[in-house]
């Protein structure tokens, strides 16, 4: 015989029972509980060696067993068999092997199974529900960080015939210009889903200088190396790539650790918070040098202008935009190694002086 606790499944009232071991089950007995339950009604929960073990009942009712002893002697009784998992508790190497196998598994997953199933699941995305989605996160932007341009509307007349100038034929969705004032911010562009190119006051007045200079010559092929690798974003899908990918991931998490409250964060704020990884901003350069060359601009202006950003970024000390967003939409802190970008944008102009 063995001591338990005893639970009716009809109140949380805990019963001091003792279990009786009989060859064709178990008897019970304690304060107004006298059971005899057949073996072909008992189910035993997977043991775990600190834990209890609960002998559940076709009722409903069960048992939990705490004294080491009395749940060998219950095993034993009920012939019990360790399942490979439980006899890996007692190995630690093993559990550590399981371990180390499943991180792989779940890192191969992240790394080369999400991103190609993602881009599939975006390649399925309607335009019309990325060009919502992009007006829906503009607003959003209007309504905290972003205000109206103060430049002049000659200067805003003339990136938008840039963009124009850049605008491929066969853009999938039509691309715009939105100008906006970004204190916050500073020199900086990024595109939304649905074709939205956002350029801050502050990144053409860098450009420009604060002389009142007009966006033509050299300085207006500075702001068209910008706009073609936003282009590139944009015609490459990148903004709901990467909304598919954190997407799945998210969910995919919620799955293993059962918490889905993070599934609820996919928020406009979340849409915003997407940082371009190495694949995405090396497409959108290839993009910009292909655009940039066919009208005959040189990639080095684009060169010229990431080193102005990452020179004013230097200057002023860190960003003073909110982390969330720098990491993002930070044209010089989110877009991987600058250095060699830069070095990049110089060699195919120097490529393209040699044609």
């Amino acid at each position: 015989m063995i001591q338990a606790h005893y639970f009716d499944h009809r109140q949380a009232l805990l019963h001091k029972v003792i279990l009786y071991f009989q060859a064709s089950g178990i008897s019970l007995a304690g304060e107004g509980i006298d059971r005899q339950i057949d073996k072909s009604q008992l189910q035993l929960e997977e043991a775990f060696q600190d834990a209890p073990c609960v002998l559940n009942f076709a009722d409903g009712s069960h048992c939990e067993i705490y004294g080491q002893a009395d749940k060998q002697s219950l095993l034993a009784h009920l012939g019990y068999t360790p399942s490979i998992i439980e006899r890996w508790q007692h190995r630690w190497q093993a559990a550590l092997l399981a371990i180390i196998v499943m991180a792989g598994i779940l890192f191969s997953a992240y790394k080369w199974g999400v991103p190609v199933l993602a881009d599939r699941v975006a390649a399925l995305v309607p335009v019309s529900y990325e060009r919502l989605l992009g007006s829906e996160i503009i607003n959003f932007l209007d309504q905290t960080m972003l205000k109206p341009s103060k430049l002049d509307d000659r200067t805003i007349a003339q990136a938008e015939q840039l963009l124009r100038r850049l605008r491929p034929e066969d853009a999938y969705v039509p691309i715009h210009l939105e100008v906006r004032d970004a204190p916050g911010i500073g020199p900086n562009a990024f595109a939304l889903p649905g074709g939205t190119v956002v350029v801050t006051d502050q990144l053409i007045t860098l450009i420009v200088g604060h002389s009142g200079n007009e966006l033509t010559g050299f300085l207006a092929d500075e702001l068209s190396g910008v706009l073609a690798h936003e282009i590139g974003h944009i015609q490459n899908h990148h903004a709901v790539r990467r909304l598919a990918r954190k997407g799945l991931v998210t969910v995919a998490a919620g799955s293993l650790f059962g918490d889905f409250s993070s599934v609820a964060a996919l928020a406009p704020a979340t849409l915003i918070g997407q940082e371009y990884g190495r694949e995405m901003e090396t497409e959108a350069d290839t993009y910009a040098i292909a655009a940039l060359t066919k009208r005959n601009i040189s990639p080095t202006h684009l060169a010229d202008a990431l080193e102005e950003m990452s020179n004013n970024r230097k200057r002023s000390g860190i960003d003073a935009t909110p982390k969330w967003l720098r990491a993002v939409y930070g044209y010089t802190s989110s877009h991987p190694a600058t250095d060699e970008r830069i070095a990049r944008f110089r060699e195919a102009a120097a490529a393209m002086e040699q044609k």
